[in-house]
């Protein structure tokens, strides 16, 4: 592979753009954003490089940020395109506006013959690429995606279109009717997605104070617990994809996170980052309309679970017990929506249930795949299982030991008449707890337990049957 002229043997070649054709993503944009998370001090010169010529600013990115060629997604008809040329005995040839060095980084994986790029001083982009190819090739096919590719689609003799906009394709068309469309592109689906909108269901929890406290419902209420339901969700989608964006290098190593539609490639990290913007206005808009408390819960949820995405989620219980208090979060959030004050029996006992499911969540992770969790951003090796069963299963018990405790106290007689009734409530609870941690210890525990209760249906029966114990006694 050579990055330097190339002889025209009279086969003729194939041009393979990067961003966004072969590569499902945009290697500088992918660098730079790395850049802010892991080297801050370096974004002014960054910025002054950008001012000054972008080549600059793409070979500064390239020296500081390592980029994981084998882990990059690939368009497939592109590669498939590619493997048919060479089959067919036509050079190959990658021609990018990336950094010179990552382009011939990733023709080096791919066993390319030629691999072209920008360089300080020279953004290889529109007519410059386009000189730079026919300096070497009078006859050459040409794979490319938007609209600076439009005079090189012109001139080239076959011409490809992958995954390019509407608007594009018909640009294209007017000078190039024969030009082939390649790739499926992403949809609304693969967007929603990137949200994880099953996260949400978490946010049930802003109903508890309600329930706890035998409120009766109103539409005022109910109104005010929608907003605040559908403010928090907001803003922890938001989150999740910052946390998607922070996380990309280690989710394109994982063997079910890769496929995470930011991971994949289907989302850009453009789209990601005005919809994270858009997300976090429409949670702030949504607080006005809610109780001042409420307001300043939800702003110390989004700075906690930031900080947990950009450093906490890298420090060994420090995670687990910020997973805990974000949890906890969603309860104050309901009891200052509703007006109510949670009673110490009410907290104590969120605090160790939820600090059972976090712990039950790393145990699952390392439990499915400790090799890459031991390489990736979490703080723990397969060795620490045993500490993190023992500290979750003593929390399980520990959540038990508070509700027993607050079902035999004077104050229970205040919100029940058959208060006994609630002993049944407690063996639900510790069957649920028990059980939750035999399929984890086992094994068979997605790295979700939350995702996981809301795909079973022994869960759901226990949760029906807890209720109706609580209804019951009341």
């Amino acid at each position: 592979m050579s990055a330097g002229p190339a002889t025209n043997d009279g086969r003729g070649a194939l041009v393979v753009d990067v961003d966004g054709t072969l590569v499902k993503g945009d290697l500088f944009l992918e660098g730079a954003l790395r850049l802010c998370f892991t080297r801050p001090g370096l974004v002014p010169a960054l910025l002054r490089a950008l001012a000054r010529d972008r080549g600059e600013a793409k070979a500064l990115v390239a020296r500081e940020v390592t980029l994981a060629v084998e882990d990059l997604p690939l368009e497939p008809e592109v590669v498939a395109l590619i493997h048919r040329a060479r089959e067919q005995g036509l050079t190959i040839a990658l021609a990018s506006g990336a950094d010179e060095t990552q382009v011939a980084a990733l023709g080096e994986h791919l066993e390319v013959d030629v691999a072209w790029g920008s360089t300080p001083g020279a953004n290889l982009t529109r007519e410059d690429k386009l000189r730079r190819i026919e300096q070497h090739y009078s006859s050459f096919d040409y794979v490319g995606n938007g609209s600076a590719d439009l005079p090189i689609w012109r001139a080239a003799r076959r011409a490809f279109a992958v995954n390019a906009r509407d608007g594009v394709v018909r640009r294209a068309r007017r000078a190039r009717p024969d030009l082939e469309v390649l790739g499926t592109g992403s949809g609304m689906r693969d967007w929603l997605m990137s949200l994880r909108p099953h996260q949400w269901a978490k946010n049930a929890l802003l109903l508890l104070p309600v329930l706890a406290a035998h409120l009766p419902w109103s539409l005022t209420l109910a109104r005010m617990m929608f907003l605040g339901i559908a403010a928090f969700s907001a803003v922890a989608s938001a989150v999740y994809l910052l946390n998607d964006l922070v996380d990309l290098p280690h989710d394109r190593r994982h063997t079910t996170k890769r496929h995470r539609p930011i991971a994949a490639g289907r989302v850009g990290i453009p789209t990601a980052l005005i919809t994270i913007v858009n997300l976090l206005a429409l949670g702030a808009i949504l607080s006005l309309a809610l109780p001042l408390r409420f307001g300043l819960v939800l702003v110390a949820y989004a700075l906690l679970t930031t900080a947990y995405s950009l450093a906490l989620k890298r420090r060994a219980v420090a995670d687990v017990m910020t997973l805990t208090t974000l949890y906890t979060m969603r309860i104050l959030a309901g009891a200052a929506l509703a007006g109510v004050v949670l009673s110490q029996w009410f907290l104590a006992f969120s605090i160790f249930f939820f600090l059972s499911l976090a712990m039950l969540k790393r145990v699952a992770e390392l439990r499915e795949q400790p090799a890459v969790r031991n390489a990736g951003a979490r703080p723990y090796v397969a060795d620490d299982v045993p500490t993190l069963t023992a500290f979750g299963g003593g929390a399980a018990a520990a959540s038990s030991l508070v509700y027993c405790l607050y079902i035999t106290s004077d104050q229970v007689e205040l919100l029940y008449t058959e208060p006994v009734i609630l002993w049944l409530g407690l063996l639900l609870l510790i069957y649920w707890q028990a059980r939750m941690w035999l399929i984890g210890g086992r094994g068979r525990m997605p790295e979700d337990p939350v995702r996981f209760a809301l795909r079973d249906r022994v869960s759901y029966l226990v949760l029906a049957a807890f209720l109706l114990t609580a209804w019951l006694a009341a």
